[in-house]
């Protein structure tokens, strides 16, 4: 797994720095624009995978979307969506989901909707019963109350929806979005509604596309029949999620630091976050298209985010510096986020020594002496930007899956070496896994030359550690013991770095050894047919049997049948080996390695 270390910054900096545009308006903009019966530019859009998640979608569905230098065009509407079967990848997009779910109600054909596993985990039974009472037509195909979905409606009716309005502000925004296209429709807030200034940014978009809502103090919203979206150009104001980021920084850090592209007058919800910071004693200065930041440190303080819940996760990196209990409450919708957030945090403060215990609702930290880590992001965009904050105030800060940023915010590293954050990659092991006889040791030996690094090898290892041979171990302990030494040998050398690791061919069977050689391994898997591996292994007597079967080629043939999704599912490359010599092998690693 590729890991980052942030290196802290050595004193106090001003700086300036340019935010990309809004992923949140940005998709809203593209659902509109899909909307509006003429040509459709959008300036300045946010790209990253979560917009494209969107676009593809779109396109998908028949749009014509051209992307240029800083600008997106729909150059048709939903008008060119024939009726006929659609396969739709919402990727891991909560809001692609969510806002094209809606979308496929009024468009015709039998429209697929689905995303990648984390995505398909997260619950949207709330907006299938709301537009199911308009006359939507919504089946879940494997698990009730979670995509994948398929729907065959075509039009929804006019009328009155209901929906809870604690779960996700995104199910409104989404029933808001496609109102014109139904025709008279009020949507009535069950409970209190979280995250109301998703709801502004959503109105505020419809607006700039000449259509308008009615916001009844959000227990009600409701819009009239007879309006269509209209317009040529959107402009895309900049992220304040992305800002936010930076602003931390320059909190935590003392400095000075001037966000540019940002609107000072923006509804976006995480505008709550800079009051937050001003709570803590930090100086906000608003100006004209940009917005500066004037570091004073942190402190603790209570405070509730349900409005901006996206910044809890930063918060709680500021607080495990803040001296004292911290106390943040309106969080329960982070449970069902791309992670259970919640959780993660805890998880990774407590790495840093800092103990963080949470409700439903509510964590608290108590901060003031936090320690270096290495930190897991979960596939967690928000992850991996909150903690490499805290790497610019302290020494050993490491962030796991770094690329993991690209959902949001593809250029975030770039942008944090741009103010003077200097970052490293950390020196990766690189792991050699795979069946017995596939030439594990070999190739470890030609890249330990290649690349002038160390070498190591498992099973060497244990047999010098034992003092025996591995049948001998096998005879006298048996396997379970034999897989019991050979974790404690992963625990160890997994905290290795820049180093070549040669592993057993069971490594795999143990799912904890292959998270430790994750954390800084890049797992190499040799693929080789059974024909290959038993040609080569022969009747070596240092190689004792696993399954007592009669033929080497017999027990290949069932220990890679047993293994060989536990080797795909670990590796972060496949090499097939089976018409290659050992030189060729190796060179196909280093050119992944470069990749």
């Amino acid at each position: 797994m590729k890991s980052i270390k942030i290196l802290p910054l050595t004193k106090s900096i001003k700086a300036e720095v340019s935010i990309p545009g809004s992923k949140s308006y940005t998709n809203r903009a593209l659902l509109m624009a899909a909307m509006t019966d003429q040509n459709v530019k959008i300036v300045n859009p946010l790209i990253s995978d979560d917009t494209e998640a969107m676009i593809e979608c779109l396109r998908r569905l028949g749009l014509k979307i051209m992307q240029k230098d800083n600008n997106i065009e729909i150059i048709n509407d939903i008008s060119a969506v024939q009726p006929r079967s659609y396969d739709l990848d919402a990727n891991l997009s909560g809001t692609t989901i969510r806002f094209i779910l809606a979308l496929t109600c009024v468009v015709p054909g039998v429209k697929t909707l689905y995303g990648k596993p984390g995505l398909n985990n997260r619950p949207i039974a709330e907006l299938v019963d709301g537009l199911r009472q308009l006359g939507a037509q919504i089946e879940y195909i494997e698990k009730e109350g979670f995509p994948p979905l398929r729907i065959t409606s075509s039009k929804l009716s006019p009328g009155v929806v209901e929906m809870d309005g604690s779960i996700s502000s995104q199910y409104f925004s989404a029933l808001l979005m496609i109102a014109p296209l139904v025709g008279d429709l009020t949507i009535k807030v069950l409970g209190e509604q979280i995250s109301k200034p998703y709801i502004d940014m959503t109105m505020d978009t419809m607006k700039k596309f000449n259509v308008s809502a009615i916001n009844k103090k959000y227990k009600k919203y409701i819009v009239t029949p007879g309006q269509k979206y209209q317009t040529n150009k959107y402009v895309v104001e900049g992220d304040v999620s992305s800002a936010s980021y930076f602003a931390a920084i320059a909190v935590l850090t003392k400095s000075t630091i001037t966000l540019t592209n940002m609107n000072p007058l923006s509804v976006q919800a995480d505008m709550g976050f800079l009051a937050i910071l001003e709570k803590m004693g930090n100086q906000i200065v608003y100006g004209e298209d940009k917005i500066t930041i004037i570091g004073n440190g942190v402190k603790a303080l209570t405070v509730d985010m349900e409005s901006c819940p996206d910044q809890a996760q930063t918060l709680s990196v500021l607080a495990a510096f803040a001296k004292g209990k911290t106390e943040i409450s309106g969080i329960q919708s982070l449970r069902v986020k791309e992670t259970e957030r919640v959780l993660a945090i805890e998880q990774e403060l407590k790495k840093m020594n800092t103990q963080a215990v949470s409700t439903t609702n509510t964590l608290t930290i108590n901060g003031g002496k936090p320690h270096p880590a290495q930190i897991g992001t979960y596939g967690d965009h928000r992850m991996a930007m909150s903690f490499a904050v805290a790497g610019t105030k302290l020494a050993g800060i490491e962030i796991n899956d770094p690329d993991v940023v690209s959902k949001t915010f593809p250029e975030f590293w770039k942008k944090l070496n741009e103010i003077g954050v200097q970052t490293e990659l950390v020196k990766q092991n690189v792991v050699l896994i795979g069946m017995r006889g596939s030439g594990k040791t070999t190739i470890a030996k030609l890249l330990s030359q290649r690349l002038n690094r160390e070498y190591f090898e498992l099973d060497e290892i244990m047999v010098k550690k034992l003092g025996m041979t591995i049948p001998e171990i096998v005879d006298t302990y048996g396997w379970d013991h034999f897989r019991d030494q050979e974790s404690a040998i992963v625990q160890e050398v997994s905290l290795l770095q820049n180093k070549i690791l040669s592993t057993g061919g069971g490594v795999v069977t143990r799912e904890k050894n292959i998270s430790a050689l994750k954390q800084n391994g890049f797992l190499v898997l040799l693929s080789a047919s059974v024909g290959v591996l038993s040609d080569r292994i022969g009747e070596d007597p240092n190689r004792p049997s696993l399954t007592n079967k009669k033929s080497r080629r017999e027990e290949m043939e069932e220990l890679l049948k047993q293994r060989e999704k536990l080797y795909l599912d670990a590796a972060d490359v496949v090499i097939d080996i089976n018409q290659l010599k050992p030189e060729e092998i190796v060179n196909q690693i280093l050119q992944k390695l470069k990749e």
